[in-house]
């Protein structure tokens, strides 16, 4: 039986999260080298945090989808695409 292409769509999603969560990381531990405040260090950890969360999301949804559990993602997809798009909006306000 193939994948349903929402289900590949959600993986696909929750590996852009964590390609976006890994610049966000890169980018807040620069700007706590260079400022070294409270804040920059919360933002790091919050960042690293996500990170760990959008790891064992793509760990959990490829398992299910490598034991032909389909259909499952599709609760999540809304959630993983309104988390990408928060993820875009945090990488623009910290690129700038």
């Amino acid at each position: 039986m193939a994948v349903p292409l929402e289900d590949l769509v959600t993986l696909g999603m929750i590996a852009v999260n964590i390609v976006l969560t890994l610049i966000l990381v890169f980018i807040y531990m620069k700007n706590y080298k260079a400022v070294s405040s409270k804040l920059t260090l919360g933002l790091v950890s919050f960042a690293a945090m996500f990170l760990v969360e959008n790891l064992v999301d793509f760990y959990f949804f490829n398992s299910l989808l490598a034991k032909e559990f389909y259909g499952f993602t599709s609760v999540t997809f809304f959630v993983n695409f309104i988390e990408m798009i928060g993820l875009l909006l945090l990488l623009y306000v910290a690129s700038k």
